[in-house]
């Protein structure tokens, strides 16, 4: 084997080790974590729906402490970066101007059809956000190894 195919075979091996290091959060953890950012307008419009709570924060455990075991240290890492808990706060924020700008617009907020409005937005930002954080944070660590 050449000096050159070492190389490249070390760098592989490398890159590698560093990409299995890294493993980021399966894709479909995301909508259950982003179903906590809009359950709570939901629930307001649908009070039944507060039901719901408890079974996401049991399936956030059991998948946390079975299937994602071995991730549990990059969710910690995750939550301990100063970005991630500007990004919870940022959704929060989010709520407020989006129902601030709902109601300005003249649609009912308070209603049924308001809250589930609000409730699908902050799914679906709350989702995207914490998948784009994983992403530039894994992409950040990649580089860095």
């Amino acid at each position: 084997m050449s000096a050159d195919t070492a190389t490249v075979a070390r760098g592989t091996m490398v890159e590698e080790r560093a990409t299995a290091d890294f493993q980021g959060l399966p894709a479909w953890y995301f909508p259950i974590a982003g179903c906590f950012a809009g359950v709570f307008d939901i629930a307001r419009a649908y009070p039944a729906t507060y039901a719901l709570l408890p079974v996401l924060i049991v399936l956030n455990l059991v998948l946390s402490l079975t299937v994602l075991k071995k991730r549990m240290r990059l969710m910690k890492a995750l939550w301990k970066n100063k970005r991630t808990r500007l990004l919870a706060l940022g959704l929060v924020a989010v709520r407020f101007a989006v129902h601030a700008l709902l109601g300005a617009a003249g649609f009912a907020v308070g209603t049924a059809v308001g809250g589930v409005t609000v409730g699908i937005v902050m799914a679906v930002l709350g989702t995207a956000m914490a998948y784009g954080d994983q992403w530039l944070i894994l992409r950040t660590l990649r580089a860095q190894s």
